[in-house]
């Protein structure tokens, strides 16, 4: 028989492996304008670019999702276009190997982060245009989830349900473990996301009909013990049962 320490030790262990599993099976990529320098506050490279030179990320099939009053809007970003200035921003902060990146030393403080979030999710219909957002019963677009509480609701008149666990449970139903998992439900079929991260407080920031579906998608965003994230559910991308997100965004605290 394990002790309970040993068990924590192999769960430490195993988490981060756990982690880089779920992002290899992501399908898009998800990129914000802010601090890239791979330091303390930075965004980390999205797995999908580990292997990439920076110059060499793809230029095309990114889409902004700006999130304005009860509205998502969405719109296309051509590749021959000039105003990639976000995407340019930052892969001039990206560390070559040498650890130098082109980004000044003068322009070392950290950089506010854009509201806007930057998708990439290959062979997605991805719908551009304002999309009207879940709007909850106190007016806001934004839900702290209460654990282990089932939601029902609806989206242009399509009824799905949600209910957000976080963390691993023992016999006695107390949670251990770390890292919020979504069930949602709809289509008369359920869609399980363990999103990780060493902390559990998750927010649903914005459900919409993102991909032209008919089915809610999701914007989370997760606060971790020193790390934080933000990750798209789409209905198009998914199957029922355990899920990767469809794009996620890591960043690292102290």
């Amino acid at each position: 028989m394990k002790t309970i320490k040993q068990l924590l030790i192999l769960l430490i262990t195993l988490l981060p492996a756990a982690l880089n599993h779920a992002a290899d099976k992501e399908v898009g990529v998800l990129l914000r304008s802010g601090e890239w320098r791979q330091g303390v506050g930075s965004y980390g490279v999205p797995k999908r670019f580990e292997q990439l030179l920076p110059s060499k990320w793809p230029k095309d099939q990114w889409y902004s999702l700006m999130i304005n009053g009860n509205t998502l809007q969405i719109q296309a970003s051509s590749a021959k276009e000039k105003n990639l200035d976000w995407l340019k921003e930052i892969i001039r902060q990206i560390p070559d190997k040498n650890g130098v990146s082109e980004a000044d030393a003068a322009e070392q403080q950290k950089q506010e982060t854009d509201s806007i979030m930057y998708l990439r999710v290959p062979g997605s219909n991805i719908k551009e245009g304002k999309h009207p957002l879940y709007m909850f019963k106190n007016g806001s677009n934004i839900l702290n989830p209460e654990l282990d509480y089932q939601y029902r609701l609806s989206l242009n008149g399509v009824p799905f349900g949600m209910r957000v666990q976080n963390g691993l449970k023992g016999k006695n139903g107390a949670p251990y473990g770390e890292g919020a998992t979504y069930f949602i439900e709809y289509d008369g079929k359920q869609f399980e996301y363990a999103l990780g991260y060493f902390g559990w407080a998750s927010r649903v920031v914005g459900i919409s009909d993102i991909d032209g579906d008919g089915f809610p998608d999701f914007i989370i965003e997760i606060d971790g013990s020193n790390s934080g994230g933000a990750m798209i559910l789409l209905s198009s991308t998914a199957k029922p049962g355990k899920n990767a997100p469809t794009a996620s965004l890591h960043s690292w605290g102290c």
